[in-house]
């Protein structure tokens, strides 16, 4: 009995898949968008491009385009490297459809602190970090 169960909880992963876009994530679109709002902003010097990272947070259904083709909202945590040493994290929020990354304009939301957990060993914060 207990194998049976231990089997039908190890197979539910596969069950029930995660409703993510069908194509690669579009992290190029939010992540041109946002350096490019910092630099106007005057947030934003000279770049190192070797680390800048971009995390997808979230891509969740949204509905459809007027043409049809089925939008997902997609979230990311991207961290810009100056060559100075100083580090900008923002927030960027778009809307992508199955072909198209560019189908809404992108929020970004500048991170100005990072609260960290009391347990610094969750995996979620060390990733985004």
């Amino acid at each position: 009995m207990k194998r049976a169960l231990t089997v039908l909880l190890l197979s539910l992963p596969v069950l029930c898949p995660a409703q993510g876009r069908p194509n690669p994530p579009c992290d190029r679109w939010p992540t041109n968008i946002a350096e490019n709002s910092l630099k106007d902003a005057g947030m934003l010097g000279n770049i190192d491009y070797t680390k800048t990272q971009a995390v997808q947070l979230s891509s969740e259904k949204i509905g459809k385009s007027e043409d049809g083709e089925q939008l997902w909202r997609e979230v990311y945590h991207i961290t810009f490297h100056e060559k100075g040493g100083k580090k900008i994290k923002v927030i960027a929020v778009n809307d992508a459809g199955e072909f198209e990354c560019s189908m809404s304009a992108v929020e970004v939301f500048v991170v100005s602190n990072h609260l960290l957990p009391k347990v610094e060993s969750d995996r979620m914060f060390k990733q985004i970090e």
